[in-house]
């Protein structure tokens, strides 16, 4: 990261602009508000690519979709047709502008106080260290296949088909009841960072990777038509993000051309489309008659309604922070919130009355109902309200204002490290950035770092096995 003139002014520009949004916020000039914090959030991702120097960074991603996410939910609730009738009125748009504003100017003073630190750095194209592309081939074919044979046992587990066809919320609840599930997702996003990384590091022709991708997929395939069937978006974005970002990670992506606009909006069709066709698919599978379907999908409703980012998750954060303040608690948490998080990654079966995340807590309390549909089911959270409640208005930007740090951090090493571990954990922190706005902040880093170094270490295993028979055959010859 590297802090310039056009950054500093971009950035005091943020500032201003997110200031502005808290005195109309305070003064109910809502509209006047609305439009200085959109403003604010855009020109704040405009300064983190400043900053980073790219587009393809977990920093811009991360700052693209806490925009999305804060401004989906209220901009329904202020000009659109409300927000899932879940969540309980009136909109208080106001009392969240005023929190989210706060954690723009942290996030802003955060990332330039890193960005303002010289110390020597190396073109990420000039880090292209001499890994082994064919080894890291066979490794994201070998997690693929793993992960697929997991998804697999644990679709066995749970009666297949029969739950399948429930719905996600029933499957993936299923599976997080099972003792010993097996960590099918996860094993499938290193198989896709080293897949990214493979063809970032090849001068292979463009019409031989076609051949991997090919292959790769279909050693991924069961997994992959599983969560196509779920309409599992999330993860499937997860997988793009990856991928698209591993496959930069050395030349990473200078401007959004017309080609990008494009690819990015034929995403973001398809993930709404899967959302809809989610609860549908259901009822069509097992009686094989997809009229159902198409008529469904035909509809003009359909694609107003889920290509519209209010009508789903996008607008949980807004949801969940009105919920919480129509119901007049100020208790504060002072962290214990956060500190809950560091034992997610504790098992049940070690520790069977560790406490629930305030995730699920809050679900319990506010949406009890939800509850039924196991331990999936819910409406999220909203990283913004887990700061609130822990500290108060004027502990979100300074929470936000770490969470920078780490980032700016996380940033300054990876622009001057050749470490197959950093790759592999920047890559697998991806799926944070994407879903983090609308969470808790729980334990982020423990899944993508124990990733990361296995991944690492089965590189080293299959370098030295590769280097051993390479030797044995010379001294047979």
């Amino acid at each position: 990261m590297k802090l310039t003139k056009t950054g500093l002014y971009l950035s005091i520009l943020v500032g201003v602009s997110a200031c502005m949004s808290v005195v109309f916020s305070i003064s109910r000039e809502t509209d006047m508000a609305m439009a200085f914090y959109a403003i604010a959030a855009i020109l704040l991702i405009f300064l983190g690519c400043l900053l980073t120097g790219n587009y393809s960074s977990f920093t811009v991603i991360f700052l693209v979709f806490s925009a999305f996410y804060s401004l989906s939910g209220s901009i329904a609730a202020r000009y659109g047709a409300g927000i899932p009738s879940i969540f309980p009125k009136p909109y208080l748009v106001d009392e969240f502008l005023i929190p989210n504003s706060l954690a723009v100017v942290g996030m802003a003073v955060g990332l330039v106080l890193v960005a303002g630190i010289k110390s020597p750095s190396i073109s990420p194209t000039k880090l292209a260290p001499p890994w082994n592309t064919r080894n890291l081939f066979l490794l994201a074919c070998a997690f693929a296949a793993m992960a697929s044979i997991m998804e697999i046992v644990n679709f066995s587990r749970i009666g297949g088909l029969e739950t399948l066809y429930r719905g996600k919320a029933l499957y993936e609840s299923a599976i997080s009841d099972l003792t010993g599930d097996l960590p099918s997702m996860m094993v499938l996003l290193l198989s896709t960072a080293f897949l990214g990384l493979a063809l970032s590091t090849s001068d292979t022709p463009r019409r031989i990777w076609a051949r991997y991708i090919a292959i790769w997929l279909l050693c991924c395939m069961p997994l992959l038509l599983i969560t196509a069937v779920l309409g599992d978006r999330r993860e499937l974005l997860s997988i793009i993000v990856i991928f698209t970002v591993g496959y930069f990670y050395f030349s990473p992506i200078k401007r959004i051309s017309f080609k990008w606009m494009t690819l990015i909006l034929l995403v973001y069709l398809i993930m709404g489309f899967l959302f809809g066709i989610r609860g549908p698919l259901g009822d069509v599978l097992p009686t094989r008659d997809f009229s159902l379907l198409w008529n469904t999908i035909s509809k003009p409703i359909f694609w107003m309604t889920n290509l519209n980012p209010a009508s789903n998750e996008f607008s949980a954060p807004f949801g969940n922070f009105n919920t919480y303040i129509l119901s007049s608690s100020d208790h504060l948490r002072w962290g214990e919130t956060y500190l809950r998080g560091l034992t997610i990654p504790i098992p049940h079966l070690i520790w069977p009355d560790k406490p629930q995340t305030i995730s699920l807590d809050f679900r319990d309390t506010y949406f009890p109902d939800l509850k039924k549909r196991g331990i999936t089911g819910g409406t999220a959270y909203s990283s913004v309200l887990e700061a609130y409640i822990n500290f108060g208005t004027f502990g979100v930007p300074i929470v936000y204002f770490l969470i920078a740090l780490a980032i700016g951090y996380l940033e300054r090493i990876r622009s001057k490290s050749r470490s197959m571990t950093l790759a592999l954990f920047y890559l697998l922190l991806l799926p944070r950035a994407i879903v983090f706005f609308r969470s808790d902040l729980g334990m982020p880093v423990f899944w993508p770092l124990l990733l990361a170094f296995s991944g690492s270490w089965s590189y080293k295993l299959i370098a030295l096995v590769s280097q051993q028979h390479i030797i044995k055959k010379k001294g047979r010859s």
